[in-house]
């Protein structure tokens, strides 16, 4: 089965697909006989509960208008790295040095700050705007590079973004719904007690009545697998040949 780090990888339609299939397989085994039927049924309404939400996503204005406002202040984001990265190459030795505090300073953060969800990539670019406003070798580094325009650009994008997503937030309210984001946490709880439920009672199991369902769960979790393993080989690859550009 695959462990709940790996679920949190899948993107949406994939997460709800997983769900809805290992429900179903459970279903299939007779849930009531493996003693698991409570769990199942919190599974069911799990994913019903993520299908709804995605529905309601995909119908609302602002799903397009924050992927939109999300891609403006990646691109500011990845935008400034590259352009710290290129000045570690510069011949000029200030603007050199320059470019290794920006990037040293940048990575603190993590590389991977575009790949964060909504929440967590507002609170860390919100932090890196202030660092470039009130740090002095901060400041004095991008002035160097001539790239603090760069810094209002990726500041006003998160700002805009924020804005829109707390509209969002008070109009799901109004509307008494919760967007995937948040319930999505909740249905991966659900998955993984069945799991864990499954997993004990597999153990205490003499008379193999789990081994039919733990084969299908593996060969389903195998394939799943297979998506995240090829979307991280698909990921590793597109950034050595960025990478490979730069040098």
């Amino acid at each position: 089965m695959l462990s709940s780090n790996n679920v949190v990888r899948l993107n949406k339609e994939e997460v709800i697909e997983y769900l809805r299939s290992t429900k179903d397989l459970c279903l299939q085994n007779h849930p009531k006989k493996l003693q698991i039927s409570t769990q199942v049924a919190d599974l069911s309404n799990a994913v019903e509960q993520l299908d709804d939400a995605l529905i309601f996503d995909r119908k609302s204005d602002f799903t397009q208008e924050l992927e939109d406002l999300d891609l403006q202040r990646d691109n500011a984001i990845t935008g400034l790295r590259y352009g710290f990265l290129m000045n570690t190459y510069h011949k000029d030795a200030n603007k050199k040095a320059a470019g290794h505090i920006l990037l040293e300073h940048l990575d603190t953060y993590g590389n991977r700050i575009a790949r964060l969800n909504y929440e967590a990539e507002s609170t860390v670019l919100v932090n890196i705007s202030e660092d470039y406003e009130t740090q002095p070798k901060l400041i004095e580094a991008l002035t160097t590079i001539e790239m603090t325009d760069w810094t209002t650009i990726l500041k006003n994008a998160n700002e805009a973004f924020r804005a829109k997503y707390q509209e969002r937030i008070t109009a799901e309210s109004a509307a008494e719904k919760l967007s995937f984001t948040a319930i999505k946490p909740q249905a991966i709880e659900v998955y993984e007690k069945l799991i864990k439920r499954i997993g004990a009672l597999t153990e205490l199991d003499e008379n193999n009545r789990f081994a039919t369902l733990n084969k299908e769960l593996k060969t389903l979790a195998k394939r799943y697998q297979q998506i995240i393993s090829t979307r991280f080989a698909n990921h590793q690859e597109e950034e050595q040949e960025n990478s490979a550009m730069l040098n």
